[in-house]
């Protein structure tokens, strides 16, 4: 419904009046991006995959499943980070939905593709892997995806005519009719858009925010290194430690918010036997509430 509920989110009718203006003078993604990177260490992270996959021909648990059931579990806590701007209103997104590219094969000159995970609040550490391999699969098939056969259509109109369509789009979007069966399947409609780049050796940077789509956060995983830190006895010692840059949509929360969920992000990938147990109902009572009116 225009200026109402859409079909990924419903509309948030109790902000403050000062939260309500915010899109309304901060008019896009781009202008209202916060960075925040921050760097902790994984020995105990290293620890547990290592007893976890012990005598296994290949792992089950791999470091990126940690990083993505650690985002999945705090967004379930912190649902604050689960809301979008569109159409100058601020919206709590229906579920918990993560995006990423995936390379078709480990080969330098294979495509990609990207995907869309849907998650649920009470997730464990297994389903996610779960969720994951399945969604991997499905984005390393041959099967044309759902924006690729959108691209391969609209590539084949006149400029003006694709400027139209993009128009047209937009608009639909912005008042929230955007048809459902577009929505549902593209990756730009996610609660987070991640990216591995520790997987290509390299460290986290700070990806820009699309104005396409309706995503507020964007995580880039950098890779494992060794780094000095400082323990808790003060001594300064060499440790495994990993850098994540985060992008992330400012109007949707506020500062004291997104640290808060930071810390509990952090504390999930340091301990990630808390992930084995699903969150109690307390522990995502916030999320209920703001998702479903429980």
């Amino acid at each position: 419904m225009a200026f109402g509920d859409r079909c990924d989110g419903k509309q948030i009718r109790t902000l403050p009046n000062y939260k309500r203006i915010y899109p309304f003078v901060m008019k896009t993604r781009t202008e209202s991006a916060i960075y925040a990177d921050f760097e902790f260490e994984v020995e105990k992270t290293l620890e547990y995959m290592e007893k976890a996959n012990e005598g296994l021909s290949e792992k089950k648990i791999k470091f990126f499943h940690i990083f993505v059931a650690s985002l999945v579990r705090t967004v379930a806590m912190r649902p604050q980070l689960n809301r979008f701007v569109m159409g100058r209103r601020i919206f709590q997104r229906n579920e918990i939905q993560i995006s990423m590219i995936v390379k078709k094969k480990l080969d330098e000159d294979a495509g990609y593709s990207n995907i869309k995970v849907t998650f649920e609040p009470r997730d464990t550490l297994d389903i996610v892997i779960q969720r994951m391999a399945k969604a991997l699969e499905y984005g390393r098939g041959d099967e044309k995806k759902h924006e690729e056969k959108e691209i391969d259509l609209l590539i084949k109109f006149p400029d003006f005519i694709l400027k139209f369509i993009v128009w047209v789009w937009r608009g639909l979007d912005y008042y929230g009719i955007l048809p459902a069966s577009i929505v549902k399947d593209d990756p730009m409609y996610a609660s987070v858009y991640v990216t591995n780049l520790g997987s290509l050796g390299l460290d986290s940077v700070f990806h820009h925010l699309f104005e396409y789509g309706n995503t507020s956060n964007f995580m880039a995983l950098g890779k494992i290194h060794k780094a000095p830190v400082v323990d808790d006895k003060g001594e300064l010692k060499v440790k495994d430690v990993v850098r994540i840059g985060c992008t992330l949509d400012d109007r949707i929360s506020e500062g004291i918010y997104f640290v808060k969920a930071i810390e509990l992000f952090t504390k999930f990938m340091q301990n990630p036997e808390l992930l084995e147990k699903p969150p109690s109902e307390e522990d995502i009572k916030d999320y209920l509430v703001a998702t479903e009116g429980k």
